[in-house]
């Protein structure tokens, strides 16, 4: 995982859009919502600072003497007091539409008294004012919104008087700018932080999935014996453990598909070589009379018979492997299938008459492809026959719930257990195999069908007996 499609990088840009993103939708909202919040305080703050100023002139107009030098002194208040406001902001003490004394930028002659008082909020009676904004045309001829709160103060000879605060619009909202550099830096950290964390976090997130891609290539590459072990974290586990199960089954596949080239090899040299030695025995006159020629030809058909089923077997498995069957499902009657694979094998002189007992219930039709039911019968027939000695050869056939049942019992030598776990592999014959003619596919191809039909086979293990028990639905439409 390497470049800009790694899940680093992809990471790292997901957080660091994610952090910009909501960094331009809070500044927007913030930024909509803070003009209102700062005008609202600068009014309230210049309504203080009038009410504030107000009180003072008063008190101080009451002790000065009236002339210059109490100008002066009033001059040096407001100055004093201009210390507390934003920058930009101006303070005038009007008596009646003259100017007293003021500091700072004023940028009219003489409020809206009539205005000031309409929208003025009385606190307090005399001593409190009111706060409004007014458009004015400043000294530069331009308009301009500016912020207005006026006091009342009563002047010395009952001379009434009108502290005025002002600060232009503009003025209030400047600090609106410092608190937006402020977001904006604070964004930028922000998105920094999240392009460091991402780089880790897809750091960290990378490093288990580059040991999984690393045991996937190892598997790519043919080599199946390096498990996919460790910790992982979260989904990751569940993605190595489904890996290891991987590499296990293909594995297990590999190995049965090397022993099933090497037993299919052998089986097929065996009756290759009986073929190839008795036609060159015809075709060099090895066999001279005709009865030579006779046995010659006869083990020709033998073995190419023989050669045939192992085909045929051959075809069937791989048909049921890569599920290239359909199945043709009809009503079958279980017990008439077994007794006519019996009478089957007493007709060839595999099996002597009355070897083979049949025991079952009055109803045991079910619904099933008979033709591959046939084959699981047949096989396991067999079976008993070849490895049961003289032995008896009992057949047992009952129906429990919704699933038929049936049995296949013969004697002979009893299997072992290490045969017992190998005895449906395919090409496996155990001890008792090398004295009977066959290919070992038989109970591999009962296997196979069972499953198909939606039901099993089992080995019993109970007493000297070997007994196979195949369970399969009464209705195999109802499984599918």
């Amino acid at each position: 995982m390497k470049g800009a499609h790694s899940i680093r990088w992809r990471l790292v840009g997901a957080l660091a859009g994610v952090s910009l993103f909501t960094l331009v939708v809070v500044g927007l909202v913030f930024y909509a919502f803070l003009g209102g919040y700062v005008l609202d305080r600068q009014q309230a703050q210049l309504l203080d600072q009038a009410v504030q100023v107000a009180e003072q002139v008063q008190g101080l107009d009451e002790s000065l003497p009236a002339g210059v030098a109490g100008t002066k002194v009033t001059t040096l208040l407001l100055r004093s007091q201009l210390r507390a406001l934003p920058t930009g902001a101006g303070i005038a003490l009007f008596r009646g539409s003259e100017v007293v004394a003021k500091a700072g930028s004023l940028p009219f002659r003489q409020p809206n008294l009539d205005r000031l008082r309409v929208r003025g909020e009385q606190l307090g009676g005399v001593k409190a004012g009111g706060g409004v904004i007014e458009s004015v045309v400043d000294s530069a001829g331009r308009q301009a919104d500016v912020l207005v709160a006026a006091a009342p103060v009563q002047l010395s000879g009952d001379t009434r008087g009108l502290v005025v605060v002002t600060l232009a619009r503009a003025d209030a909202f400047s600090g609106r700018a410092g608190v937006l550099r402020t977001l904006l830096i604070s964004g930028v950290i922000a998105i920094g932080l999240a392009v460091v964390v991402g780089w880790a976090l897809g750091a960290w997130m990378a490093r288990p999935l580059r040991r999984l891609s690393s045991a996937a290539r190892g598997m790519a590459e043919g080599s199946y014996e390096k498990p996919v072990a460790g910790s992982y974290p979260g989904e990751i586990q569940e993605l190595a453990a489904s890996l290891e199960t991987m590499r296990l089954e293909v594995r297990h596949s590999e190995d049965s598909l090397r022993g099933f080239v090497a037993s299919a090899a052998h089986e097929l040299r065996t009756p290759l070589t009986s073929i190839q030695g008795f036609s060159q025995s015809l075709l060099d006159g090895t066999a001279a009379t005709s009865e030579q020629r006779q046995r010659s030809a006869a083990a020709i058909y033998r073995e190419s018979v023989r050669l045939q089923r192992l085909v045929d077997a051959l075809l069937t498995l791989s048909r049921y492997d890569s599920h290239e069957f359909q199945l043709s499902l009809a009503s079958v009657a279980v017990d008439a299938l077994i007794r006519e694979e019996v009478e089957r094998l007493v007709q060839t002189g595999l099996a002597a008459p009355g070897r083979i007992t049949v025991q079952a219930e009055s109803d045991s039709r079910v619904i099933t492809d008979a033709d591959m039911l046939r084959q699981v019968i047949a096989n396991l027939l067999r079976n008993a026959v070849q490895y049961g000695g003289t032995d008896p050869v009992a057949v047992q056939v009952w129906r429990h719930g919704r699933e038929l049942m049936f049995e296949v019992a013969n004697g002979g030598e009893p299997l072992a257990p290490a045969e017992r776990t190998r005895i449906f592999d395919r090409f496996y014959r155990g001890s008792a195999g090398r004295r009977v003619d066959g290919f070992g596919l038989g109970l591999a191809l009962v296997w196979e069908i069972c499953d198909v039909l939606g039901g099993r086979v089992e080995l019993i293990d109970n007493g000297p007996s070997t007994r196979f028990r195949v369970v399969i639905p009464v209705d195999t439409t109802k499984t599918r």
